[in-house]
């Protein structure tokens, strides 16, 4: 009988800051059950989201609140016998707390990019030090969200389908964004107008206190009107010194990702989002430099149905 291969997700970061312009520092942790220094990581829990977790396993060994880039990519090796397979991202320290000491790490070390290479035990972590020094820092995320699930279409008696809600698996949906989110601290929110898509950001808005700026020009009765108003909406937003979310519609996103994309290198991917799910869009100078996908919040199987 073949022996079943268990699979163990996790995720976790490149931490960095710039001690002076030109000049970074990375955050490596000494784990003393293994007596090894790595990159900050660990195991995604039950129905958490890879961000989330990277962003919570971060907070938890180095006592650092982040802001988190690019996706770096993911290695995989085994680890005592489990099949484990690690997501990174890159993240600037934005924030410094007082570390839990749980006993899991001992010390955080802020080196050179050299030195950590170096230290770094492990030759997969080593690799993922050097994706991130390739793709570089100083990006700006130009979130586009797909809104969380909706009542159908024709499960809906109302007289205008902008009226039409989230059902109760999309409220679900979007009370997690709250957890995959916060590694953006200061990100800007945009919506169309559309109830459901409003909805799907008001607990991001009542979490972090913010506005929620209405966005009519990119909800699906306005785009199919008039598509002008659109595009120029997105060359602005794109263009901005900040990190910014834009929530719209699963027949309009396509193309405000064409819009963002139209003078980069990159082609639009072709696929349509699942509600929940975003394209993440990282810029330097107004030049597109990644585009990532993001997974839509987990949902347990019990709740599958709604």
């Amino acid at each position: 009988m073949t022996k079943k291969v268990v699979t163990v997700r996790a995720a976790g970061a490149v931490l960095w800051r710039a001690t002076e312009p030109e000049k970074l520092e990375i955050a490596l942790v000494h784990r003393p059950r293994y007596d090894d220094w790595t990159l900050p990581k660990g195991k995604v829990e039950p129905f958490e989201h890879d961000l989330a977790a990277a962003y919570r396993e971060v907070l938890e060994e180095t006592g650092v609140k982040a802001i988190f880039g690019p996706e770096l990519g993911e290695i995989e090796y085994d680890a005592e016998g489990v099949d484990k397979k690690v997501r990174f991202w890159s993240a600037r320290a934005h924030e410094y707390t007082q570390r839990v000491d749980d006993g899991e790490v001992d010390e955080v070390r802020w080196l050179a990019p050299s030195e950590a290479r170096v230290l770094l035990t492990y030759e997969l972590d080593q690799r993922v030090l050097n994706s991130f020094l390739t793709i570089g820092t100083g990006t700006n995320a130009f979130i586009l969200l797909r809104h969380c699930k909706a009542i159908k279409r024709s499960a809906w008696d109302g007289d205008d389908d902008d009226d039409r809600p989230l059902d109760a698996k999309g409220a679900r949906q979007a009370a997690r964004l709250v957890d995959i989110y916060r590694a953006y601290a200061d990100v800007e929110l945009h919506s169309s107008d559309a109830t459901r898509s409003q909805q799907s950001l008001q607990p991001l808005v009542r979490e972090r206190q913010s506005a929620l700026i209405t966005e009519p020009s990119v909800s699906e009765y306005a785009f199919k009107r008039d598509k002008l108003p659109a595009r120029t909406k997105v060359l602005d937003l794109i263009t901005l010194d900040r990190t910014v979310l834009l929530c719209s519609h699963r027949l309009v996103l396509p193309a405000l990702l064409e819009y963002a994309l139209e003078d980069s290198r990159f082609k639009t991917p072709t696929e349509n989002l699942e509600p929940g799910a975003a394209w993440i869009i990282h810029s330097r100078s107004g030049v597109v430099t990644q585009v990532d996908y993001l997974e839509a919040p987990p949902t347990p199987p019990s709740v599958e149905t709604d």
